[in-house]
C-alpha cells in the first residue's frame, strides 16, 4: 500500500511502519509488533508512545502487559484537521513578519498599558469593524476591566461589529458578557492553540498585543490588514461555536 499519506500527517518512518503492522496484527505488545515488522523494540516503544500521544493508537493493560489497538481510522482526518489549524494559525504571524521586513516604516511599538490603552482608542476611531484573533484569558484584566467596559461600550455606542475568536480557557464570566453585546460575535479555537498574542485587524491596518511583556506593535496597511483579515475569515469558518465551560454551567 502506498503509506505517503501518512508521512504527509508527520509520521516518521518509525511510526508508520509500526501503525500498519498495529492494524494488520490487531491487539498486540510492542515486541509482538518488534518482531513481525522487523524492527528494533527501542524503535517500536518509541514509535507506540508517539502514536498514542497523536491519538492513532490506544492501550490497555492486561496481566501487567500493555497491549497496543490502532484507534479509529476517523482519527487520521482529526491529525489532519489539527495540522492544518495548527498551519493557519502560523501564517498570519510570517506574513506580519515578512510585511513588517518590507515596509518597516508603517511599523510602530507602543510599551505597556498605557500603549495598549493608545492602540485601542485610536482602533475604534479609525474603523467600521473589528476582528480579533487569540485573546488570552486575562486580556481584558490586563487593560482594566473597567475601561475596556467603557471600550467595549464607545464601541457599541459607534455600531462597531467586533468578530472574536478567542482562546478556549477564557474565563465564563467574560464569554458570557460578551454574548449579551450587541454587534459582537464570539468564537473558539481548540485549547492546545490558545496563543498569548491578540491579532486585531481594523481598517486600518493591524495590531498585535502581547501581555508579557506588554507591547502593542502596530502595523498600518492595506495590505498586511487583507492578507491577515483572510486567514481570519478562514479560520473563522472551521471555529467552535461554543465552549465545554458553557455546558458545565461554570
Amino acid at each position: 500500500m502506498d503509506a505517503q499519506a501518512l508521512y504527509d500527517l508527520g509520521l516518521c518512518k518509525n511510526e508508520v511502519e509500526a501503525y500498519l503492522k498495529l492494524i494488520e496484527l490487531g491487539k498486540s505488545t510492542a515486541a509482538q509488533v518488534a518482531k513481525e515488522a522487523k524492527m528494533h523494540r527501542p524503535n517500536v516503544y518509541d514509535a507506540l508512545d508517539k502514536l498514542v500521544q497523536k491519538g492513532l493508537v490506544s492501550y490497555i493493560i492486561q496481566n501487567d502487559t500493555k497491549l497496543f489497538s490502532a484507534g479509529s481510522k476517523e482519527q487520521l482526518l482529526v491529525l489532519l484537521k489539527s495540522r492544518e489549524i495548527a498551519v493557519r494559525n502560523l501564517i498570519p504571524q510570517l506574513e506580519v513578519m515578512k510585511l513588517t521586513a518590507k515596509d518597516p516604516s508603517r511599523t510602530t511599538v507602543f510599551e505597556g498599558m498605557a500603549g495598549a490603552r493608545v492602540c485601542m482608542s485610536e482602533m475604534i476611531d479609525n474603523t467600521t469593524k473589528l476582528y480579533v484573533l487569540g485573546v488570552p484569558k486575562d486580556f481584558a484584566n490586563f487593560m482594566g476591566p473597567a475601561w475596556i467596559h467603557e471600550w467595549h461600550k464607545r464601541r457599541i455606542e459607534n455600531k462597531i461589529q467586533f468578530d472574536h475568536i478567542i482562546n478556549q480557557d477564557y474565563y465564563i464570566e467574560r464569554i458570557r458578557l460578551l454574548r449579551s453585546m450587541p454587534y459582537t460575535t464570539i468564537k473558539f479555537l481548540p485549547e492546545k492553540y490558545n496563543s498569548p498574542i491578540s491579532l486585531f485587524i481594523y481598517d486600518q491596518g493591524v495590531i498585535l498585543f502581547i501581555l508579557s511583556p506588554p507591547i502593542s506593535i502596530r502595523i498600518i496597511g492595506k495590505d498586511v490588514r487583507t492578507s491577515l483579515l483572510n486567514y481570519f475569515n478562514m479560520l473563522y469558518q472551521i471555529a467552535f461555536d461554543t465552549v465545554p465551560q458553557e455546558g458545565r454551567g461554570d
